[in-house]
């Protein structure tokens, strides 16, 4: 195993950038926290050059119908974005009611699934939802049995095409993961993870990651124990970039990441924007020894098991 994930040419990153309405693109705009704002939010962060959006849908800090606003007024087309979304469960800790939920809780979390499909499409003001995330408290997954019944309602959701990829939050269990890979039909495309030391920054699950290909998305990027990147500041400023930014590009280079972020500035959605498009060609010597991003690794106290 390489530095972190693997090394990443130049070739491999080229391919993909914010402008693209892909699961796979480097870059995202989440609205936790958006509130009564999100619509302008979403708005702004479109028109600075966001294309994947992602909400959540029944989660007490999103206002999920606030984004179907702001994509609308933001007169992109349907097609060019990607709008994700997730399903928290009724027990969740997470869980906020709706005025349109029924009076009573749903009698199986199957059904629960069902009305949050349709509030989502309706609040996104959409017919397809580009991703749904099966979202867990924190790093408390879910009961397995009962989260693969929501699971098999929302691969019938893909088939039928209102639901394009399937993802879950939270997942720092390799164990959890296989398990799920193995008896899915349609397989997780997208895992969101925060980007924390506590959890080691997912070293340990990176060889998952590979093995089913999946596309990792960060959160907590800027405010948890990377201290805004202020670690590495004489570094950013060598290469005239923020701290915030050169992390964002750490990231990115990577591999198979999508850095989320969820900014209230319209100067800082649109540096985020233009680090998305220029963060392969941030790190020096990628193909040779990688030695920045060692050093910017070691900094960020990052332990890979085998450094090469």
């Amino acid at each position: 195993m390489s530095l972190l994930l693997h090394k990443v040419s130049i070739t491999e990153t080229t391919n993909i950038n914010t402008a693209v309405a892909s699961f796979q693109s480097p870059l995202m705009y989440g609205t936790k926290s958006g509130g009564r704002q999100t619509a302008q939010l979403v708005k702004d962060a479109i028109d600075s050059g966001f294309r994947h959006i992602a909400t959540g849908g029944h989660h007490q800090a999103h206002n999920e119908s606030g984004v179907g606003t702001g994509w609308k007024d933001s007169l992109v087309p349907r097609e060019e974005l990607f709008l994700q979304t997730c399903f928290v469960p009724w027990d969740g800790n997470d869980f906020q009611k709706q005025a349109t939920d029924p009076e009573s809780t749903p009698a199986s979390i199957e059904e629960q699934v069902r009305l949050s499909i349709q509030t989502s499409l309706r609040n996104l003001q959409t017919n397809y939802l580009d991703a749904v995330l099966f979202h867990n408290f924190r790093a408390k997954l879910y009961a397995y049995d009962e989260m693969m019944k929501a699971w098999r309602v929302l691969e019938d959701y893909v088939k039928q095409g209102t639901i394009r990829y399937l993802g879950m939050t939270s997942v720092h269990d390799a164990a959890y993961l296989e398990r799920l890979m193995s008896d899915a039909t349609v397989k997780p495309s997208i895992i969101q993870n925060r980007f924390h030391s506590n959890r080691g920054y997912d070293v340990e699950m990176h060889e998952a990651f590979m093995k089913h290909k999946l596309q990792v998305q960060r959160f907590w990027l800027l405010n948890g124990s990377s201290g805004g990147g202020r670690k590495n500041s004489e570094m950013a400023g060598q290469k005239n970039l923020t701290p915030a930014q050169l992390l964002l590009a750490f990231v990115m280079s990577l591999g198979s990441q999508t850095c989320l972020v969820g900014t209230h500035t319209i100067e800082h959605m649109k540096q985020d924007v233009t680090i998305s498009k220029c963060y392969n060609s941030v790190f020096s010597d990628l193909d040779g020894d990688d030695k920045e991003r060692k050093e910017y690794a070691t900094k960020l106290g990052m332990k890979p098991k085998i450094w090469t």
